[in-house]
């Protein structure tokens, strides 16, 4: 999915809140499998009504249709035209909105419009306010024309009733319904003020997080804040609070930021001893003020959502809001999170005391803050924009009405609906980090070509609600219960591992609201399938319907490496995927090793189900892997500075991959010249383990950052020597065109031969493969990785494995 992040650049150019947003949405996006991004900006002048019209009509005249969505938070950016056009609104041109000057009449006069020869339908549009009536290209013609028959006349005053109206109108129908396709907000201000939206629409809010780095909680030294220098920010406010709280050079107050209004609030400080003015300061100074801050106080009027108030809490730090500061005061709970006073210095003050006073308070206020906004998340809110539910873009209200009123009209002729696949999983699908759910996302995202998907998914308690996966493929999350919860915690203490799957096999009556959605998509659904066996007890607790079942592992065999000495857990997964797959109509597996170690257990010779089993194997998008060309690799290392050979290992926080990890470490202190580089959860559970100094973690990082380290190590490993299934990592190492070394446990189910895709190499001396595979001559490597990556183009597209799987269901229907 190619999506646009379009916006303006303002002249002359700042950095503020939302450039924040974008830079972080299109990183946020960019990080996810399948989608690329791009913040596209055009420069944007608005110092008269002149330069807002050649704005608003070079937005209205980019071509974007390359892109399959484009999200625009600002005018005049969402004046661009396209058939998927998310508006995620941050503000308006405030200063003729809910900022425009209460002293300055709004009433247009139509006869001066008529003198600058602005036809009637025009002007009629403008001092009633009609959207829709009038269209994007007319209006702004005949504007432009009226404009440059006298640029001087009184009538174009900036700010003024015309000017109000001009722009008002023109977003008005840049942002009528047929023209966007979601409409959200940044925050409940926003999305209550008076204009922004058309009415009667719907619009969601969602609170974004930060993309500024390294914020955490440091000592409580100082008084903090840090904004534009702007009147409507309200900085003399803080001055006189802080003069008012009687604190002094001991606590002193940091002031970050410039502005227009800096001469008068130095002259409002004046002398006091304590207030100092940092100036501009570069996001590493400001991530330390926010940590050495006792409290930071942040008492805009009316503010959009305020970003300094999130940075504050994510460093541990209680804000000091006024009631009227808008946006800040939905990020805080008064008292708990932080405080919110009255408007004026004295309050401001007291608070200012209070804090410092107390600072085990503080901190503690401050420790439910950074839980709070901790929760605020880039891929939730990536979610949110592109999985929204749909607008239909198309014809004006106008055209709707005239069509709705003409009973000759032609039918809408639609294509017959497609197949509907219910699926049922213990986990969401997104963000997707780790091999089952990039199984999930790559297999059914294609299957979504010739089905409709819908998955029925458990997830967190504070996660609910639909969201669109892709084309024809939908995710319904349902939250997990509170008695869930205990009953998960109760087990995974019990096993020493996480049991969450277990728990839903065990007591799914636990979420009656998983129960509920289970029913409802069983009762439409043509194909019912258990991906994981998991889920059937929920799946039979309401319905008796046939149903697939998705074997991504042999599930007894891999919790038993799991659970250890627990054997009654044990049997319980034996006998949950005994019946998965006795009374499924369809089993299908990774791998055809996994399909006859399921037969092994749960089948005999003479069962005809086998014979209808089917191996639906692990893949990758091979036409998004691009194979590393041996240039690139060189010119990439070299301005990394990279001079040691690099073996990386990628894994999440999974039992196999935990025993892979360890092999890893031993690996390293055999090869003290090679550098040894862990991505995934995984680093999670062993960064405490014993390790020499040529080993080092990344941790979860995002598609982006995976892809770097693809493109510039040496060798993928793989010495995985437990577990089942397949592993994905080893198709992913071959597609980038990344030499493997693996045991030959790791392959399995996978057609790779030792010396022909990959070298071998055992768990007890994988040094030695590591070593092997560094000393081929340059040409027997390339050879290897080219036959690797041939591998995968015949057999490990998603493309291709997911048509064989659709070839099944079909059968299944008729």
């Amino acid at each position: 999915m190619k999506i646009c992040v379009i916006a303006p650049s303002p002249v002359p150019f700042v950095i503020g809140g939302a450039e924040n947003l974008w830079w972080g949405l299109v990183e946020a996006l960019n990080a996810r499998p399948g989608v690329l991004a791009e913040l596209v900006k055009l420069p944007s002048h608005e110092r008269n009504l002149g330069e807002l019209l050649s704005s608003y009509r070079r937005f209205s005249e980019l071509d974007l249709s390359h892109f399959d969505m484009v999200i625009s938070t600002k005018y005049p950016a969402w004046a661009v035209r396209h058939p998927n056009h998310v508006v995620y609104l941050q503000h308006t041109l405030r200063g003729l909105y809910d900022c425009y000057p209460q002293d300055m009449p709004t009433q247009v006069d139509p006869e001066a419009l008529r003198v600058l020869g602005m036809p009637s339908r025009i002007v009629e549009a403008l001092t009633n306010y009609r959207a829709d009536d009038v269209e994007f290209d007319e209006l702004i013609d005949a504007l432009d024309a009226a404009f440059r028959r006298d640029p001087a006349s009184p009538c174009w005053a900036f700010p003024g009733p015309v000017t109000r109206a001009v722009i008002r109108l023109l977003d008005a129908v840049t942002m009528r319904t047929d023209r966007i396709a979601h409409y959200a907000a940044i925050s409940d201000v926003v999305a209550a003020r008076d204009g922004y939206f058309p009415k009667n629409v719907s619009v969601a809010v969602h609170h974004h997080p930060t993309g500024l780095k390294g914020l955490g909680a440091g000592p409580q030294e100082t008084i903090f804040s840090a904004s534009r220098l702007d009147p409507a920010k309200r900085i003399d406010l803080i001055i006189e609070g802080y003069k008012a709280s009687g604190l002094g050079p001991d606590v002193p107050l940091h002031i970050a930021g410039g502005g227009t209004d800096e001469a008068r609030l130095r002259a409002a400080a004046g002398n006091y001893p304590g207030i100092h003015f940092l100036g501009r300061v570069p996001e590493a100074q400001l991530v330390k003020e926010y940590a050495r801050a006792i409290c930071v106080p942040f008492v805009p009027r009316d503010e959009d959502y305020g970003l300094i108030t999130l940075e504050a809490m994510l460093c541990a730090k209680p804000v000091i809001a006024t009631n009227d500061s808008g946006g800040p005061t939905e990020l805080l709970e008064d008292g708990r999170t932080g405080l919110i006073v009255p408007t004026n210095a004295t309050a401001i003050g007291k608070a200012m005391r209070r804090l410092c006073d107390d600072r085990a308070a503080a901190a503690e206020m401050g420790r439910l803050a950074q839980e709070r906004a901790r929760q605020l998340d880039w891929n939730a809110l990536c979610d949110a924009l592109i999985l929204a539910p749909r607008n239909s873009p198309g014809a004006s209200a106008a055209q709707r009405a005239k069509a709705s009123s003409n009973p000759a009209a032609p039918a809408v002729v639609t294509e017959p609906a497609k197949p509907l696949i219910g699926v049922l999983n213990t986990y969401p699908i997104a963000p997707v980090v780790s091999g089952g759910k990039l199984r999930l996302f790559g297999l059914y995202s294609r299957l979504a070509d010739q089905f409709d998907v819908h998955f029925v998914n458990l997830s967190g308690r504070h996660d609910a609600g639909m969201r669109r996966i892709a084309a024809g493929f939908t995710e319904e999350l349902v939250p997990q219960s509170e008695a869930f919860e205990r009953e998960a915690l109760h087990l995974r203490d019990m096993l020493g591992a996480s049991a969450e799957d277990l728990t839903a096999a065990l007591y799914p009556a636990s979420v009656p609201r998983w129960l509920e959605a289970i029913d409802a998509l069983a009762r439409r659904s043509d194909v019912m399938v258990c991906s994981h066996p998991y889920a059937l007890p929920a799946l039979r607790e309401v319905s008796s319907c046939p149903y697939v079942y998705e074997a991504h592992n042999v599930e007894a065999d891999l919790k038993a490496d799991i659970y250890g000495q627990h054997q009654w857990a044990i049997d319980r997964v034996l006998e949950l995927e005994r019946r998965a797959v006795r009374e499924a109509a369809l089993v299908s597996a990774c791998s055809k090793q996994d399909l006859e170690r399921l037969r092994a257990l749960y089948g005999d010779e003479n069962d005809a189900r086998f014979g209808r089993g089917i191996v639906v194997a692990n893949g990758i998008d091979v036409d998004n892997t691009p194979y590393r060309e041996a240039q690139r690799v060189a010119r990439r290392r070299r301005e990394l500075g990279v001079t040691q050979p690099i073996a990386l290992f990628m894994g999440s926080a999974h039992g196999p991959n935990i025993d892979a990890a360890r092999v890893v470490i031993e690996a390293a202190a055999q090869l003290p010249d090679v550098h040894f580089l862990l991505l995934g959860s995984v680093c999670g559970e062993v960064r405490h383990w014993e390790r020499t100094a040529n080993v080092g973690f990344a941790d979860v990082v995002s598609d982006a950052e995976k892809a770097a380290w693809l493109d510039v190590c040496d060798i993928g490993l793989n010495p995985v020597v437990s577990g089942s299934g397949t592993n994905l990592k080893l198709i992913e190492y071959a597609a980038a065109g990344v030499p493997v070394v693996s045991t030959e446990f790791g392959v399995r189910g996978i057609g790779f031969e030792n010396g022909q895709q990959y070298v071998r190499a055992t768990g007890e001396d994988f040094a030695l493969g590591i070593r092997t595979m560094l000393d081929l001559a340059p040409y027997e490597r390339e050879a290897l990785k080219r036959r690797a990556r041939s591998w995968v183009e015949e057999n490990g597209d998603w493309q291709s494995i997911a048509r064989v799987y659709a070839q099944s269901l079909t059968q299944l229907l008729v």
